[in-house]
């Protein structure tokens, strides 16, 4: 089954650049050159995956992405960011719009490839833009449950209180590596490992910039569950070394 990619660049070099390099029998590539048709486009086709440069003619990418998680329909699209700014203030503001992803141009396509193809895994096309209650029925041998959260792991989805809570696919991988060690301290290199996929962690300055990455991933998995970041009721910080997912009755 073809899977569906949204190009939103204003380069058109650059969008049948990546276009001949992923297999077409395996993706479908759609395109769009303005951040207006961009939302158009996502809104009624609804891809698997959308690429979103930041530099656009009209609205700029981070505009986009906040329209992109605002709409129920395109709120669970993995969003990877495209740009020419490697700087670190853009990637965080980017992660905390919400955007899976960040790569900076001039790029490797075999990376590309390899991070579209992470993100991919994470995600059913199923669920995207999928919200409200859940039948009690749709017991699941992956499910894992934490105080009053279950995590869905064939759906890929969060359910609290019987409601489902929309988590980008970066977001969902990283909460449930921390309550399948519910009690434990994992390390942001683990995560980062985890939404890398990727065993290796970088070293230097670029792995220092990465791991603070973790942190807004973090901040938003909280906020989207209702949760504090000075007495957090689901994920505890450990300083120094990552974060702690909490049984009940901590």
């Amino acid at each position: 089954m073809q899977r569906r990619i949204l190009i939103v660049d204003d380069e058109p070099n650059i969008i049948e650049l990546i276009r001949m390099n992923l297999p077409v029998s395996e993706f479908e590539v759609l395109s769009a050159w303005t951040g207006r048709e961009a939302l158009e486009t996502a809104s009624s086709v609804v891809p698997d995956l959308v690429l979103l440069d930041i530099m656009l003619p009209d609205l700029d990418g981070f505009e986009v992405l906040r329209n992109l998680r605002a709409h129920p329909v395109t709120a669970a699209i993995p969003v990877m960011m495209l740009s020419a700014r490697s700087e670190e203030p853009d990637k965080v503001i980017g992660l905390g719009l919400g955007a899976d992803d960040y790569i900076t141009k001039p790029f490797g396509l075999r990376e590309l490839e390899a991070r579209i193809r992470n993100l991919l895994r994470r995600v059913s096309p199923s669920t995207h833009g999928i919200s409200g209650t859940v039948d009690p029925a749709r017991a699941s041998s992956r499910e894992v449950v934490v105080q009053d959260l279950v995590i869905d792991g064939n759906r890929h989805q969060v359910v609290r209180r019987n409601v489902v809570t929309d988590l980008t696919p970066n977001e969902f991988a990283i909460l449930r590596r921390l309550v399948l060690k519910v009690g434990e301290e994992v390390s942001r290199k683990e995560l980062l490992a985890e939404i890398s996929g990727s065993g290796d962690g970088e070293s230097g300055d670029r792995q220092s910039g990465d791991l603070r990455v973790i942190d807004v991933h973090i901040r938003n998995i909280r906020r989207k569950l209702g949760d504090q970041n000075e007495n957090p009721r689901y994920i505890e910080t450990v300083r120094g070394v990552g974060y702690r997912a909490k049984k009940g009755g901590e």
